[in-house]
């Protein structure tokens, strides 16, 4: 019989994330013949604990419901597990990078169906100091913003709490400028940055073409690296990011590497899958073949 632990956020997705993925386990338990145990999380730290004690006893798969949050602390439970269970993301929260990237559903029968299906990939995960990541470090304009915006405004208007915060706070979030060197596989650059961007998939934030050279399993991390520019550059490289254009603008710089250390003047803070990282400096690497992964 296969075991499953779905650990789940209850106040993702408007608060809807329980009861989406109750529906999923009922249609499974209908036409399989499985056993699913249940956690909700109910402070930081718990998702990541749950998932170290679910690979422990065993359980086939952990399913992860909820937003970006939820998963990087179930993904970094699995990380420090000795034993590895395979993961599934069920998309459940505001804005669901990592899953968007997957295309993973977001309707329960749709859901239900791949479970069923087993269709599994190896996918690389990145490491920063000690802590791992499953998208995105990243750090400077704009990193406060998913840590500003209350549960309230995104239960009320969804990722778009996340648009008027940074659109309310445009003019201050362009000043801030930071001096940031970066040795990536051994070659160092420096840089006025103003927003870097550390990927392991392609998109982030709602742009799916950040990083349009990025796969999630050829063991590098893409860097993006937006440089200080005027408001007519930054207007250029806006309507390329849609596209993947933005990385021939001379104001942005885009790499590929293994391993990458990042340094500043200042006491730079950094965000990690939406959580708050720690600071600069970091060290941040590629973990080839990391986990394996439910996909369609």
């Amino acid at each position: 019989m296969k075991k499953y632990f779905v650990i789940y956020n209850p106040t993702s997705g408007k608060e809807l994330a329980g009861q989406k993925i109750f529906h999923v386990s009922e249609t499974i338990m209908e036409l399989e013949d499985v056993e699913i145990t249940f956690f909700a999380t109910k402070k930081k730290g718990d998702g990541e604990a749950a998932a170290i004690r679910g690979c422990k006893e065993g359980y086939d798969m952990i399913i992860s419901c909820g937003g970006d949050g939820t998963v990087h602390e179930v993904v970094n439970g699995i990380m420090k597990s000795p034993a590895k269970s395979k993961l599934a993301i069920m998309p459940a929260g505001t804005v669901n990078d990592f899953a968007a990237q997957l295309k993973m559903p977001k309707a329960y029968a749709n859901f239900a169906s791949l479970l069923m299906k087993q269709n599994f990939k190896t996918i690389d995960v990145g490491k920063i100091n000690n802590d791992y990541f499953v998208n995105v470090v990243g750090g400077g304009a704009f990193m406060n913003i998913p840590h500003d915006v209350t549960i309230e405004a995104k239960t009320i208007l969804g990722k778009y709490a996340y648009y008027f915060k940074a659109a309310f706070e445009m003019p201050g979030q362009l000043e801030n400028i930071n001096n940031i060197s970066y040795i990536i596989d051994g070659e160092k650059y420096n840089y006025n940055t103003l927003l870097f961007l550390v990927i392991n998939s392609s998109g982030a934030g709602g742009f799916k073409k950040l990083c349009p050279k990025a796969t999630i399993n050829d063991g590098l991390l893409d860097i993006v690296i937006f440089e200080k520019a005027n408001n007519a550059d930054l207007l250029q490289i806006f309507t390329r990011v849609f596209n993947g254009q933005h990385i021939t603008h001379p104001k942005v710089h885009y790499y590929q590497g293994k391993n990458i250390k990042i340094d500043c003047e200042k006491n730079l803070p950094i965000d990690t899958d939406g959580d708050l990282g720690g600071y600069v400096p970091a060290e941040i690497s590629s973990v080839h073949n990391a986990i394996d992964i439910l996909v369609p």
